[in-house]
């Protein structure tokens, strides 16, 4: 099994980068009121543990914090999908690298991760009741970062054990 996997490295690493691309975009497919909507329940979901008498507040004061942080999950949500993206990016190219020289292998990861991010932005314009943000294009290439630095760690993990095993 283990041979199957390290032979279909490349192709596997491959997918992976394509399934988190398809998501990113499936979730910026949704029009604002069905992204609205879920953030909406998550953000609500999430007040319901850590603020447990928030029924009981006014409506107003509901209100400003559900979109307080509805805004704040949103962004992480940006974030969270664009590290899982770089950390995609990186592992793939690491894979590629075996067969082929590639420089700079973070930067490119990088790069191709903020380049789908201002694409992905441009998409939403398209899509009822979303538009484009330069924001979010800097929150995603962080978020990218993140994940390109979290893979670059591993990787660099695995070869230390490596060349210890080795003596």
């Amino acid at each position: 099994m283990r041979s199957w996997i390290q032979k279909h490295s490349i192709l596997l690493s491959f997918l992976l980068v394509l399934a988190v691309m398809v998501m990113i975009y499936c979730f910026s497919a949704q029009t604002g009121e069905e992204s609205g909507a879920m953030s909406g329940e998550i953000t609500r979901w999430l007040l319901s543990i850590f603020v447990p008498d928030f029924d009981a507040w006014a409506s107003q004061e509901q209100e400003s914090l559900l979109y307080a942080v509805g805004l704040i999950i949103r962004k992480l949500a940006h974030f969270s999908e664009y590290a899982l993206l770089g950390f995609a990016l990186l592992l793939h190219i690491s894979q590629v690298q075996k067969k082929i020289s590639v420089r700079l292998p973070a930067l490119w990861a990088w790069g191709i991760g903020t380049l789908y991010a201002a694409s992905d932005e441009f998409h939403q314009s398209f899509v009822g009741g979303r538009g484009p943000a330069v924001t979010d294009v800097m929150i995603d290439s962080a978020g990218v970062i993140a994940g390109v630095l979290i893979m670059a760690w591993l990787l660099h993990r695995k070869n230390r054990n490596r060349q210890f095993l080795k003596g």
